[in-house]
């Protein structure tokens, strides 16, 4: 019924709009062929259907097009372009029907549009989108999570979840600096299985040996959707709690928002997000604002940075955190860095005959060029954790540092070729002071912000070094 009431809704209201009733059933059909031709390529790559909060970022298929376009593939591309063209060919060649119709148009949709939330709202849905689009179809559930996910009582309930994360209240009793990096797309590819070499993960093998916490990372993401991850580290909020917001968390943040940059905000911290790329990506500079943030440093602070492809290397950002730390002046520092080297798509990379032989031993079929492609830039990721490490355990000012992954990549080819499909990336809590010997918790990423507080003040062990004094320093 719902996906009768919607095609009538997209129906109707085109034809109120245009005056042209063939062309309005026509763009109420290739929207449903759009939708679907997008969901089935989004669904090959990431392992999930379209879901509503995707239009929202419809328009960065136009300015980032590398990021979004190669998963469509250029026969799927081809069919939306003709069907497009069709439409237009068709608005042009239909005369338009008289101002009554018109007229009739618009009652017919101010009838069923109503009836569309009603129905929305009686469905039974678990907001796990390949469920809920088997139960109730494809287009019915698209719509329902499309007027139920954009309505003011789930705006109003996003506000209340916001309010009860874990970093509403409180600061910081102790001041050491707070470097939280989140690594696009890793995780331990060894666990695909014995073929991966062991190289790419040396220091990251290292701090986890050495580390506060470590272990694998339950997100809420695949392949893609880093947003998702994000937002849980830093409010600490589950996507239960975020209810339809789960899916693009930042589309919602539209006031003062509770964080992990919060906390240490009322602490008397410095709050800085770094991220190589363009901050109005996933709207990042508006929510990052209202998330307390004092500053960002996107790709316009990287002019002149070593890239690694198209997009700036890992060991960059590596840079620009320890710049941080060194013109902190005493003010304690939080920065929370998103690298982006990583993010792909593999794909469309190049990789060299006997390239892989360092990497994993599956060989140079095309199959594994993606894995390839991947591990190599692991390295890139892991020559940051050494560079980070290697300076922290010279200073003297406290410091924690927390590594994480976003989400596993997009290899579904690969995953498929060697029939197994990961879900958890990894992470470690690292600290230059205390006696840690790498507790294994695996453990979802909303905790992470509360394993840091913990980290903060458990010191092992007591001496003059200054990095050791966490007890005394004023808050």
């Amino acid at each position: 019924m719902l996906h009768l009431a919607a095609l009538a809704v997209v129906t109707a209201g085109c034809f109120a709009l245009t005056g042209r009733p063939l062309f309005s059933a026509g763009v109420a059909q290739v929207l449903i062929g759009v939708l679907a031709v997008v969901g089935n390529a989004k669904y090959a790559s990431l392992r999930e259907p379209l879901v509503f909060s995707d239009l929202s970022l419809f328009s960065q298929v136009f300015s980032h097009p590398r990021l979004y376009l190669p998963f469509l593939g250029a026969g799927k591309l081809a069919i939306l372009l003709v069907g497009i063209m069709a439409a237009v060919a068709a608005f042009i060649a239909e005369k338009p029907a008289a101002l009554g119709q018109r007229a009739a148009a618009t009652v017919v949709t101010l009838i069923c549009l109503p009836m569309c939330i009603a129905l929305a709202r009686r469905l039974t849905l678990t907001l796990q989108p390949y469920s809920d689009q088997c139960q109730c179809g494809f287009f019915a559930a698209f719509a329902a999570y499309l007027i139920n996910g954009m309505s003011s009582a789930q705006q109003r309930a996003f506000t209340r979840a916001a309010a009860t994360s874990p970093f509403s209240f409180g600061r910081p009793d102790v001041q050491p600096d707070v470097i939280v990096v989140q690594s696009e797309s890793y995780f331990d590819a060894r666990r695909l299985g014995k073929y991966v070499s062991g190289a790419p993960y040396e220091h990251f093998d290292c701090a986890r040996r050495e580390s506060f916490e470590q272990g694998e990372l339950a997100v809420p993401a695949w392949g893609a959707n880093t947003m998702r991850s994000e937002f849980a580290m830093l409010t600490g909020l589950t996507s239960p709690e975020l209810g339809y917001a789960r899916f693009y968390p930042y589309m919602f943040v539209r006031r003062a928002c509770a964080s992990l940059a919060g906390y240490f905000s009322r602490g008397g911290y410095r709050t800085v997000a770094v991220h190589p790329y363009y901050a109005n990506f996933f709207g990042r500079r508006r929510a990052f604002a209202h998330m307390h943030f004092d500053s960002f440093l996107d790709i316009e602070h990287f002019d002149g940075a070593s890239r690694v492809g198209p997009y700036v290397g890992d060991l960059p950002v590596a840079d620009k955190l320890i710049a941080l730390l060194q013109a902190s002046d005493d003010k304690p520092v939080f920065a929370f860095a998103i690298t982006m080297e990583n993010h792909g798509p593999l794909h469309l990379e190049t990789v060299s005959p006997g390239e892989a032989a360092s990497r994993h031993t599956l060989g140079d079929d095309v199959r594994w060029r993606d894995l390839t492609a991947y591990l190599r830039h692991v390295e890139n990721a892991d020559a940051m954790i050494g560079r980070l490490t290697a300076y922290l355990r010279e200073r003297k000012r406290p410091t924690v540092l927390c590594f994480y992954g976003d989400h596993v990549p997009a290899m579904s080819s690969v995953f498929d070729a060697l029939e197994t499909e990961p879900t958890r990336s990894d992470y470690f809590i690292w600290r230059n002071f205390g006696n840690d010997l790498g507790t294994r918790r695996d453990v979802g990423v909303e905790t992470l912000g509360s394993t840091i507080q913990r980290a903060m003040t458990h010191a092992d062990r007591v001496d003059t070094d200054s990095r050791n004094k966490l007890q005394q320093m004023p808050a």
